[in-house]
């Protein structure tokens, strides 16, 4: 079984698995770009790791202005 599962995450992206993937892609590249290149963060592959960020909650959805004003 996984940890963190994936229905939590995404209830944590604002219920869009687009903007968990995205989000996820992005923190996981920016943790390769600083490791200088290393497949894992500690013990945890980057995935993993920016994974349990947004179950942590060091890692929200940022919404463009268009989806704000579209949310009213």
């Amino acid at each position: 079984m996984l940890y963190p599962k994936i229905e939590d995450c995404i209830a944590k992206a604002g219920n869009s698995k687009y903007v968990l993937a995205a989000m996820v892609a992005k923190r996981a590249k920016d943790l390769i770009t600083r490791n200088a290149g290393q497949f894992t963060v500690g013990k945890e592959k980057q995935i993993s790791y920016a994974m349990r960020e947004v179950m942590d909650g060091r890692l929200l959805p940022v919404f463009g202005a268009n989806q704000t004003a579209n949310a009213k």
